[in-house]
């Protein structure tokens, strides 16, 4: 539940001017932005229901998972994964990519409007509260395009008169050699009549290294990994008001990147390395949010405005320094979203609540590459739906919901290159319906039943409709909406003292996937040729289970997932990224209160990185080491070791990840 404050008299210039005569308070968790979460909740609002999954900062921070790529992957049923030829931190939830199971920060869409992907390592995990995941059910509330689910980064709000929470890392290479930097620092103010927080952060990286057995390839001589270097700033901040329990806010997020993309270090000639750099990698939004307590109804209301700017060169060869060759080129994306959403929470009765929404989303994208004219798109997506909840009686809750969803081409321009002519594309619409279905049980021993159905759609991406994709592919403006039908059914209980079980077991069928099919070469400029159609069908399963316990001076995380999918539209392609098996542990030992050591432990089976099978990442097991000493309730420092054992792995094929490496860093907080 929301926090209610009593109303007090004062302003938001008082607030700011606050923090020149604030005391330290005690040092406290992050507390999330409520206002930013999207669940299921119960008739009482007491009773959570819903099944996605949660991941704390205090996790976060202790197993050193800096960027939100490499956090949401401690999450049962999401795999880390690595868009090779992009250098994109990417995760797959069940199998499902990020265009079908879109980011949100705050319950605001933040992917990329051309192709509904986002970079997951240009995201700094620092200022976060807490993630939440939903795969598969979860609720209607987040909008359009959740195929598979959804991943909300909460940000943190001040519980305290005086928070901060701030560190500085040192990462380094296996020689000793600082190769990684990170600085972040987060300030919360609190008063009776509204809050403050600001955070900033930056992370720089010169390089990574390779294990030492790598064997060098035309592009990658091993050691310092080639064009790895990246560096990231970020800023968020946010002013509330509260006047008698309700809130009113507003918050901005900024955020800058630069990158190198490391070239194919692998072993089959067929792939030419791509010389890739992105000199910029801009994303900022402005929103304002409120909740209104109107009896026993609620109003959430939420605007916003983002932008994406982005700068990507292909280069000539290794040296970085000519643009000449065919495909070498320069490519600027500049591309804005306007929003708004509107949410009513109502409750009926004492054993019913009924959530109402609407969502609306305009994107505009504007790209060209050097001396060619702006070419311009604009798509339009809105809904409107409803959850309702009703308790029914003992321990049983039933959730049930309905949406209706729609997308609008606006504007879509081609370009013919011969003429240097800019003319219109042909244009559709798409609209679809998404349910869901949910028992759920919760009993005074803390155990817990589950049985969902949902039903979810994606709309085709602007690059899925146009895209010439280099020359090899032609547009289709007649895609339809991708659909999924989602079942699963779980079970959650304290196991031992001080040990927590959860299980789920689920199914997906996935129909009218969208997948590029093979035409006559004629029909491009150059071959192979292919156009994107709605010809694909998935079936895919499997089991999430997650273990959380402690004793006495010992804490234990374990998860493990088995994934099953099968390609039924056509079984000689490969379903890519997602391996059959992943576990993920760690084991901490508290010999003192204010000293921990820890054991993690991350393997998986191998995964396809080509749909023809050609390209395999294998199967791999790293273990990492780290210790944490708090001199102070405030002040503490930590040491790790990644890659324990300097072992050769890789997510995507002929794209190594880095050997062993070391980090120190050293924590303050108010």
């Amino acid at each position: 539940m929301m926090h209610e404050i009593a109303p007090r008299a004062g302003t938001a210039a008082g607030l700011l001017m606050s923090v020149l005569l604030s005391q330290p308070s005690h040092a406290t968790d992050a507390t999330p932005f409520d206002l930013g979460t999207v669940e299921v909740l119960g008739s009482r609002s007491e009773n959570k229901i819903d099944a996605q999954i949660q991941i704390a900062q205090e996790q976060i921070r202790e197993r050193d998972r800096q960027t939100v790529g490499a956090a949401v992957a401690l999450a049962p049923g999401v795999y880390l994964g690595r868009v090779g030829a992009r250098g994109e931190e990417v995760a797959f939830v069940r199998g499902f990519d990020l265009r079908q199971v879109p980011l949100f920060v705050d319950g605001l869409p933040v992917y990329v409007p051309y192709d509904g992907y986002v970079d997951l390592g240009r995201f700094l995990s620092s200022d976060i509260a807490r993630i939440d995941i939903s795969r598969g059910f979860g609720s209607l509330l987040y909008g359009a395009n959740t195929l598979g689910g959804a991943i909300n980064l909460i940000s943190r709000r001040p519980s305290q008169p005086l928070e901060l929470d701030s560190g500085a890392q040192l990462g380094l290479n296996r020689a000793g050699d600082d190769v990684n930097r990170e600085a972040y620092a987060n300030l919360g103010l609190h008063r009776d009549y509204g809050y403050a927080q600001l955070g900033v952060a930056y992370r720089q990286q010169d390089r990574f290294e390779l294990p030492a057995d790598f064997t060098a390839t035309t592009a990658e001589d091993g050691g310092a990994r080639n064009n790895s270097d990246s560096e990231d700033r970020r800023l968020s901040a946010k002013l509330a008001y509260t006047p008698g329990g309700d809130e009113y806010v507003l918050g901005y997020n900024w955020q800058q990147g630069e990158k190198g993309t490391p070239p194919y270090a692998g072993s089959l000639s067929s792939i030419k390395p791509r010389y890739w750099r992105w000199p910029s990698w801009d994303k900022d939004s402005v929103y304002a949010m409120s909740r209104t307590q109107l009896d026993e109804h609620e109003l959430k209301l939420r605007v916003y405005h983002d932008t994406f700017k982005n700068s990507l060169f292909s280069y000539d060869d290794a040296s970085y320094t000519s643009i000449s060759k065919p495909y070498a080129f320069r490519s600027w994306y500049d591309d804005f979203s306007n929003g708004a959403g509107l949410e009513t929470r109502s409750q009926l009765r004492e054993d019913n609540q009924l959530h109402l929404a609407a969502t609306w989303k305009e994107d505009v994208h504007r790209e060209h590459n050097a001396g060619e004219p702006i070419r311009h798109f604009k798509d339009r997506n809105w809904t409107i739906g409803g959850e309702d909840t009703q308790q029914l009686g003992g321990d049983w809750s039933l959730v049930g919901g309905l949406a209706y969803e729609a997308r609008q081409s606006l504007e879509a321009q081609d370009y013919n290159s011969t003429t240097h002519a800019l003319s219109p594309f042909a244009r559709e619409d798409n609209d679809a319906l998404s349910g869901e279905l949910g028992l759920f049980r919760k009993t005074q021993d803390q155990q817990s039943w589950r049985a969902t159905y949902a039903h979810r759609n994606r709309f085709p991406t602007i690059k899925d409709r146009y895209s010439y994709r280099l020359g090899t592919a032609i547009p289709n403006e007649a895609l339809k909406p991708e659909h999924a039908d989602h079942f699963e059914a779980g079970y959650a209980r304290p196991l031992l003292a001080g040990l927590d079980v959860d299980l789920a077991l689920f199914y997906s069928n996935i129909r009218e996937l969208i997948q590029a099919v093979r035409i006559a070469d004629s029909a491009c400029a150059s071959a192979p040729c292919t156009q994107n159609q709605n010809v694909g069908k998935v079936h895919s399963g499997g089991v999430d289970l997650a273990l959380h316990g402690h004793c006495t001076q010992w804490r234990l995380d374990l998860s493990y997932s088995y994934l099953d999918r099968s390609n039924r539209s056509n079984a000689r392609l490969r379903l890519t990224d997602a391996p059959r098996n992943q576990f993920n542990g760690e084991l901490r030992w508290l010999p003192l209160p204010q000293w921990s050591l820890a054991s993690e432990v991350q393997a998986m089976s191998k995964r396809y990185s080509s749909t023809d099978a050609t390209q395999v990442a294998a199967g791999f097991g790293v273990m990492g080491l780290s210790t944490r000493y708090a001199f102070t309730p405030r002040c503490s420092a930590s040491a790790g070791v990644h890659n324990l054992f300097d072992r050769l792995y890789e997510f995507s094929e002929g794209y190594p990840e880095a050997g062993r490496s070391y980090y120190l860093r050293a924590e303050y907080r108010l």
